[in-house]
């Protein structure tokens, strides 16, 4: 590994070289990528203390800090995403002005993953994958854990991702997601299964749903024994970016 003193540098020149990251990520240091969220700190409650020995999914990995966590923790770490921004499943009503804004800000999806995984000295996998598209085939085979972090709220048919994810899993695997809920949808759920649907009044998002529309959204894709962990969490981040998170398990 080289010096510390070389490493920062690096960074530094890492942060110039692309403007526009989704995670904070520990570069070197004392420097990390300025992201839209920070879950640095919660990563140690939501992640298993020990992955050795597991192969592991990161799936929409972006930046990549799902990816480069499970990896410190002992996995061998294949992770996915589309080729593009401008293949994410964006709302047709909002396309149009989102690409002339991803092509403004010089936006391009993997650069982030590319620098934070040569400074970090990383060895995880990123294959170009829409989650529609995944199979174990897709990634070199099956994985024994996959981790799902604020996705679903982008896509247009959750369910079928997430059938597609539980379909990569090995026997006896364990699947962890991280997504997105809906408080108010949550408050007024009375215990029911709801989601809000958000493409007409939100550029990126499709579904929100409370947290019992989450579950509802795993086990209808075929998980079993589909649980909420822990307590609803609101990661620091830009402001623009907060939102409450809830964290589930389940099996395939």
């Amino acid at each position: 590994m080289p010096p510390a003193g070389d490493r920062v540098q690096r960074a530094r020149e890492a942060l110039a070289a692309n403007e526009h990251w989704y995670h904070t990520i520990d570069l070197a240091p004392g420097v990390a990528s300025p992201g839209h969220v920070d879950w640095r700190e919660a990563a140690a409650r939501i992640l298993p203390d020990d992955l050795s020995g597991r192969r592991a999914l990161d799936v929409g990995t972006f930046d990549g800090f799902w990816a480069f966590e499970m990896e410190q923790r002992g996995a061998e770490v294949v992770a996915i995403d589309v080729e593009a921004i401008d293949a994410a499943e964006w709302p047709p009503l909002h396309r149009d002005s989102l690409e002339r804004t991803a092509a403004e800000w010089d936006i391009e999806l993997g650069r982030g993953f590319r620098l934070a995984h040569e400074l970090r000295g990383s060895s995880v996998r990123r294959v170009v994958c829409n989650v529609y598209d995944l199979t174990p085939e897709a990634i070199g085979g099956p994985v024994d854990f996959a981790f799902l972090g604020a996705l679903l709220l982008h896509l247009r048919d959750p369910v079928r991702a997430l059938e597609h994810i539980r379909g990569a899993l090995a026997p006896g695997g364990d699947f962890l997601a991280v997504e997105c809920v809906s408080m108010r949808a949550q408050l007024v759920g009375l215990g029911m299964p709801i989601a809000r649907f958000e493409p007409t009044h939100s550029q990126f998002n499709w579904w929100r749903p409370n947290v019992r529309g989450l579950i509802s959204f795993a086990e209808a894709a075929g998980f079993h024994d589909v649980k909420r962990k822990g307590r609803l969490m609101r990661p620091p981040g830009k402001r623009e970016m907060r939102t409450w998170y809830c964290a589930l398990t389940a099996k395939p």
